[in-house]
Order: structure tokens, then sequence, then C-alpha cells
């Protein structure tokens, strides 16, 4: 996947995945907003890792790429996102500063969490999801998408944006957990990411959401305000 759409799917996908909505709809006896809720008393309790697996479908291209990995979340805004196949690609961020490494380029770009995330911060939102509810209309997906296994919510932007028409989350009835998000832009792209092998209140280490630049690695400032370091 080349790296501006890698970097879009992941702006994306992580400035929406944990919003809180209200809607009349029910389904299985959940309201959206009651389903919402209980994810968010799940993913409250403190900090989680999960493996994923990233789907890209190009529509233009006529191609689907997929790549693999591991993620870490801690509060507040900490992520750190470890792509390791196709290739190694570290998105790192302590809430305030991100990184980006391509460890085969020896390459780190780094910027502001808030300018390359949007105003969420990052994932600081974990903790005020609810900051970001006028952003977006979230109802319950059609009944035809539920299944036994998973509530399917649609969220959809208040405001038009090509980059993204909707976003998907599918959750498990049993845990609440999120186990598969699928995103859609206006080109007609569809982005799947499925979770696995979550595990909560970890007592992951500040260090996890760190980096320190290589010696010699090239660095390149991300659009917005320039960070040192």
């Amino acid at each position: 996947m080349s790296d501006t759409v890698r970097d879009r799917v992941l702006r994306l996908f992580i400035g929406c995945i944990f919003i809180l909505g209200v809607s009349p709809n029910t389904c299985w006896g959940l309201g959206a907003a009651d389903i919402l809720d209980r994810v968010q008393q799940r993913y409250a309790a403190g900090d989680f890792e999960a493996d994923f697996i990233q789907e890209a479908h190009l529509k233009a291209m006529g191609m689907v790429d997929t790549a693999k990995g591991h993620l870490y979340f801690g509060s507040p805004g900490m992520m750190r996102w470890h792509y390791k196949s196709p290739e190694e690609y570290l998105i790192i961020t302590d809430g305030d500063t991100v990184w980006l490494y391509r460890p085969e380029e020896n390459q780190v770009m780094l910027g502001r969490a808030a300018d390359y995330f949007g105003s969420s911060k990052g994932a600081d939102f974990l903790g005020k999801p609810g900051e970001l509810t006028r952003e977006f209309v979230v109802e319950l997906a059609p009944e035809e998408r539920q299944d036994k296994e998973h509530y399917v919510l649609k969220l959809v932007p208040k405001m038009e944006s090509p980059s993204l028409t909707d976003l998907h989350l599918f959750i498990s009835r049993k845990t609440f957990d999120i186990t598969k998000a699928i995103t859609g832009n206006a080109f007609g792209d569809r982005t799947i990411i499925q979770f696995e092998s979550y595990g909560f209140e970890r007592g992951l280490s500040s260090s996890l959401f760190e980096f320190q630049v290589p010696k010699g690695a090239e660095v390149l400032q991300l659009q917005g305000e320039q960070v040192g370091y």
C-alpha cells in the first residue's frame, strides 16, 4: 500500500472509531447509543493491545492491498501501530508528537499529533468521546447487515467529505470489542481493518509511545507546525 493511502486510512479510522452517538433506532434490544456506551465502558477500562489485519480495496487500481501488524493504545492519546508485513512501518504518538518510521529507508517523519490526526489529538477522545458526536450521525446499520455475533453501526459525517463517506463498526455482542471496521470514500475505495487477540489493562509502559530518532536517519517534517527532536 502506498504511504499516502495507508496514512489516510489510519487518520480516518483512528479519528472515528470510538465516537459516541445517539439514534432512536433499536435492534436486538439495544439502540446505537446503548451499544456505544458499552463500547466506551469496555475501552475506557485502561490501555489495550490487539493484532490487526488491514485490507485496502482500491477501486481505480483494481487491487487489494493487505497488511498485518499489532497495535497498542494508552491514555491519554497514546498509540503505537506496528505494521509487520508486507513491510515494517511504525506510527507512534505520545499524544503530542507523532512519528512515522520506515526502518528499511531509515526515514522518520514527525509532526504534531493534533495536526496529523485532527482536532481529536490522536486517540485522546477515548476518554472524551462526546467531543466528536457533533461531527457524525451514528445509527444502527440496516437489519440485513446485523448478525448473531455482531452489532453493526453506521457512522456518517455530517459535513460531506470525499475522503470519508461512511464508517461501519462491527461490535461483538458478547464482549463489546470492536472486531472490524470498514471505511469508504467517494472514489469507491473500501478499507477493512479486523482486530483479533485483544488484551486489556496490560499495564503498558509509556516507553512504547515514545520514539528516539535513529542515528543517521533522514528526518522530514509533516505538514503543520514544525516539531524538534
